[in-house]
């Protein structure tokens, strides 16, 4: 019989991660550096749970960026509503395995190896805003895995995260619903009366809206919805990007709000 086993793996890239004892100013990007953890299950090694991504410099405003990155990480593990969140990588990695360990024990429960996989990636460093994507792929058994798209974008100068309400003008959701229905008719093809539920907008419903997953890039900002949220499965993800010319009509006047120059 092939011998199971169980790998257990924490590494930090110290080298790319300056540890300073007080804020960074806004006027220049943030340093960061890549933590990775792994951890196996001891019954089956194909059942795992893993994660990569962004860990900011030690100080006042990196610390405040660090824990909503963790929250994020740990939140999309898969587990029973009725459970706590974890609060450290180690705890929902284990807790995750647990529960299929569990599951693989009960001989009248057929369970497959359960994997979940997180990666964190910056899409935007720059004076006064950081954007941070969180990507998770899991599967649970059933038919397929799912994957899911969380965007973090945090203002350099607090570590809080920036909702579309510290970047747009007052009134501005009719006018961005308007652009963003614009985009996609344009992404699929579809006429200004073609309707967004029919066969080729596959939307559930005849409308797309914004949504508060977003992240702001170096030439604009882009919605993101995952599956299921307004289309089936087989749609995948939907993103609908907006450069900044197409809302300067709506965007506040902040600086950090202009294309990146080649």
């Amino acid at each position: 019989m092939k011998k199971l086993f169980a790998v257990f793996v924490v590494f930090v890239a110290m080298a790319l991660l300056p540890v300073l004892a007080s804020a960074k100013s806004a006027s220049r990007p943030l340093a960061f550096g890549l933590y990775s953890y792994e951890q196996r299950s001891k019954i089956n090694a194909e059942t795992y749970w893993k994660c990569d991504y962004p860990v900011f410099e030690r100080s006042k405003i990196g610390d405040i960026i660090n824990a909503s990155i963790l929250k994020a990480v740990v939140s999309q593990t898969p587990s029973p509503e009725s459970r706590p969140a974890a609060a450290t990588i180690k705890a929902a990695a284990s807790a995750f395995i647990k529960e299929c360990e569990a599951m693989m024990k009960d001989e009248q429960v057929h369970s497959w190896p359960w994997q979940s996989e997180t990666t964190g990636d910056v899409l935007l460093d720059r004076p006064g805003l950081l954007t941070v994507s969180i990507f998770t792929y899991a599967f649970t058994g059933g038919a397929h895995g799912m994957s899911v798209t969380q965007y973090l974008v945090f203002d350099t100068a607090t570590g809080r995260l920036r909702g579309l309400k510290d970047l747009f003008r007052p009134g501005f959701e009719a006018t961005l619903d308007k652009l963003i229905e614009r985009r996609f008719r344009q992404m699929r093809g579809l006429s200004a009366s073609d309707p967004l539920n029919g066969e080729k907008g596959g939307l559930f419903e005849n409308k797309i809206t914004h949504n508060n997953n977003f992240a702001v890039t170096g030439s604009g900002i882009r919605f993101l919805f995952n599956q299921y949220d307004i289309a089936p499965y087989a749609a995948g993800q939907i993103s609908v990007d907006l450069s900044f010319d197409d809302l300067k009509g709506i965007l506040k006047p902040l600086p950090e709000l202009k294309p990146i120059k080649p």
